[in-house]
C-alpha cells in the first residue's frame, strides 16, 4: 500500500524532491488532545495485511449504518479492512463500539495515477445499527447552501504518527488540529493535476499538515449556523506539511449523488 496522507508538525530544514506516496495510514503531528464528545461522528477503521501489525485509516460517522472514508483507504489487495471503532477517543481503553463490515463501496471512478488519487472516496457498511449519544453522532454532510471560505473556521482529526518514526503514546488519545481553507486557484498553481473535485487545506508556510495515519479521516468547517460540516475527506500530500504545498481532500459537495444513491440503494 503507498504513502497518501500524514497530518505533521515537524518543520522542513531541506525540501523533498518528487511525489512521494502518503499511506492511507496517516496521523496529525503538533495537534492537541480532542475532548471526549468534541468530534462524535470520528471513526477508527482497522485495516491488516495478515500480521500482527497491521494499519489503520480515519473515516466519519454519516447515519446510525454508514461511514465515509477515502478510496485509497479500503481499495487495497493487501490490506483487509477488518474492524470499526465508533466512540472511541483513546485507543488504549476499551469504551468504544465495535464493528463488523457488511459492505464496502468504492467509487466507480477511483483512480489513482502517478501525480494524484480522483474520486478517492468511498463508503463503508457496518453489520449493525448504531445507537446515537453524546459521544456518538453523525456528521452533518455540506449543502449547496453552504458556503465556505479561507476564513472559515476548519479542523482535521485523526490517530497516528506525532512525528517521523514517533506514534502516539499513553492511551493514544485523538487528535485534533486547526487549519485554513485554501483558495482553489493556489490549489491547482500547487497541484496542477487537481480539479474541482479536490480542495486544499493548510498552511502555506509548512510546518503543520496531513502525514502518515489519518487518510480517510475528516475537514469539518463551522457553517454559518455554527454547526460542523464535512467539506473534505483525507487523501493526498506532497512530502510531510512541506512549504507551499497544502494538504490535498477530496471534495464533499461532488459526491452527495454517489453517497445517497449507495445509501438508498443498500441501506
Amino acid at each position: 500500500m503507498t504513502l497518501r496522507v500524514c497530518l505533521c508538525v515537524t518543520l522542513l530544514l531541506s525540501t523533498a524532491t518528487g511525489l512521494p506516496r502518503l499511506n492511507s495510514r496517516s496521523s496529525i503531528v503538533g495537534g492537541e488532545d480532542a475532548a471526549p464528545g468534541r468530534w462524535p461522528w470520528m471513526v477508527y477503521l482497522q485495516t491488516s495485511n495478515g500480521t500482527a501489525k497491521g494499519s489503520s485509516c480515519g473515516g466519519t460517522l454519516i447515519n446510525t449504518l454508514w461511514v465515509l472514508t477515502a478510496a485509497h483507504c479500503v481499495d487495497s489487495y493487501s490490506f483487509r479492512l477488518t474492524r470499526v471503532l465508533v466512540g472511541q477517543l483513546k485507543l488504549r481503553d476499551t469504551n468504544g463500539l465495535k464493528y463488523s463490515v457488511h459492505r464496502v463501496l468504492v467509487h466507480p471512478d477511483y483512480r489513482d495515477d502517478e501525480y494524484m488519487p480522483h474520486n478517492d472516496i468511498a463508503l463503508v457498511q457496518l453489520d449493525g445499527y448504531v445507537v446515537i449519544s453524546k459521544l456518538v453522532m453523525p456528521v452533518a454532510l455540506p449543502t449547496r447552501r453552504d458556503v465556505f471560505s479561507t476564513r472559515s473556521e476548519c479542523w482535521i482529526t485523526g490517530w497516528g504518527l506525532v512525528a517521523k518514526h514517533t506514534p502516539l503514546v499513553g492511551k493514544k488519545t485523538l487528535q485534533q488540529l486547526k487549519l485554513p481553507l485554501v483558495d482553489d486557484n493556489t490549489c491547482r498553481m500547487m497541484y496542477p493535476s487537481t480539479n474541482y473535485n479536490h480542495l486544499c487545506a493548510g498552511f502555506m508556510q509548512g510546518g503543520k499538515g496531513a502525514w502518515k495515519g489519518d487518510s480517510g479521516g475528516p475537514l469539518v468547517c463551522k457553517s454559518a449556523s455554527g454547526r460542523f460540516v464535512q467539506v473534505g475527506v483525507v487523501s493526498y500530500g506532497k512530502g510531510c506539511a512541506q512549504r507551499d504545498y497544502p494538504g490535498v481532500y477530496t471534495r464533499v459537495i461532488s459526491y452527495t449523488e454517489f453517497i445517497q444513491d449507495a445509501i438508498g440503494k443498500y441501506s
